[in-house]
């Protein structure tokens, strides 16, 4: 919608229009009727503002401005998806400093989530363990989060710095989906990603 530009379905978030002209983002990408596609990188959503919107108008009946509805839409309907897959990877996931060790130890494709504001002992205690993992050949992702109480609310905790998640067989497509619209939320909300390692 903003850049233009074509994208797999994945990387884009469909926004669809209400019977009342409201703009609602559709995270799972199967509510009824027709839809946008707004790209999610950091350009287009630093873009996105209601001068753009009014091309809706051509397609839709849109009530303009709602700019800002949208971005409060787009970051509750994230972080209603990640709480409810949060929920379903209690279980397997790995979560605090101890667990997280124990599992970087492992070769095991991983997705980690660590709160901007964990502790500096923790933070390279993580990236130590992950420089080890490079040298062994195992894949590793690294997402910062909002916070330690944020990752901590979602994953039915007080508190939590980091939380590792198994990205191997079938657990693969649900953690790449995580860490997708952990790295969408925080684009939207100004935190820094992470990396890739």
């Amino acid at each position: 919608m903003v850049c233009r530009e074509s994208r797999p379905k994945q990387e884009m978030l469909r926004l669809v229009v209400d019977g009342d002209g409201e703009i609602w983002p559709d995270v799972l990408q199967k509510a009824p009727g027709r839809g946008v596609y707004h790209c999610m990188c950091k350009a287009c959503l630093t873009g996105m503002n209601d001068k753009r919107l009014q091309l809706l108008k051509a397609k839709f009946r849109v009530n303009l401005p709602q700019q800002e509805r949208i971005r409060q839409r787009m970051v509750a309907m994230l972080e209603l998806q990640l709480k409810r897959m949060f929920t379903r990877q209690r279980a397997s996931a790995a979560i605090g400093r101890d667990a997280v060790m124990h599992r970087l130890w492992n070769n095991m494709p991983l997705l980690l989530l660590r709160a901007m504001d964990a502790g500096d002992a923790l933070v390279r205690q993580i990236d130590g363990g992950l420089e080890k993992r490079a040298r062994a050949g195992a894949t590793s992702v690294l997402t910062n989060v909002p916070s330690r109480q944020w990752l901590g609310e979602m994953c039915g905790r007080e508190d939590v710095a980091v939380v590792a998640i198994d990205a191997a067989g079938v657990a693969a497509e649900t953690a790449n989906r995580l860490n997708v619209y952990c790295i969408w939320l925080a684009r939207i909300t100004g935190h820094k990603k992470g990396t890739e390692r």
